[in-house]
């Protein structure tokens, strides 16, 4: 039995089923809807995701909203802290506390990435960095998520 070479083994059917499945929860309705992220990878405590320049997101000029950059490092701290695979069903959550610190304007797209640095019983805290298209940091967050499980009876 000959072992398929890595840069031709097929990107995991669950994996890809994930990213879609987090994308459609965390992204594509309500609020996450109209600020257009979309989820480009996933793994236990970790996402990066995308969100393209687009005037409506400006602050009326080529910078972006620092509201929208905000929302973006609490979009991408939600959907790292619901990225493991062991969270029981009917489990509900919320950001408790997020912190953000503007780094310079951004002025393109940008991408979120997101890693869990602590995950207790119900609380995870997520490092977030928001990078321009060139690789520098426009802000840096930290969100704190709570996730509450479900009721036994």
């Amino acid at each position: 039995m000959s072992e398929t070479p890595v840069s031709e083994t097929p990107v995991s059917e669950t994996m890809s089923d994930r990213l879609d499945m987090m994308q459609a929860r965390m992204l594509d309705k309500g609020f996450g809807k109209v600020l257009g992220p979309k989820l480009t990878h996933l793994d236990e405590g970790f996402c990066r995701m995308a969100l393209p320049w687009r005037e409506e997101l400006s602050r009326g000029d080529a910078r972006v909203h620092g509201g929208v950059i905000a929302a973006l490092i609490d979009k991408a701290g939600t959907t790292a802290a619901w990225a493991y695979t062991d969270i029981p069903e009917g489990t509900k959550g919320a950001t408790i506390s997020m912190n953000v610190n503007f780094l310079e304007g951004a002025v393109s797209d940008m991408v979120a990435e997101a890693r869990t640095i602590r995950r207790g019983g119900s609380i995870v805290v997520v490092d977030v960095d928001v990078l321009n298209d060139q690789g520098g940091k426009v802000a840096k967050g930290l969100v704190t998520y709570k996730l509450s499980r479900p009721r036994t009876a």
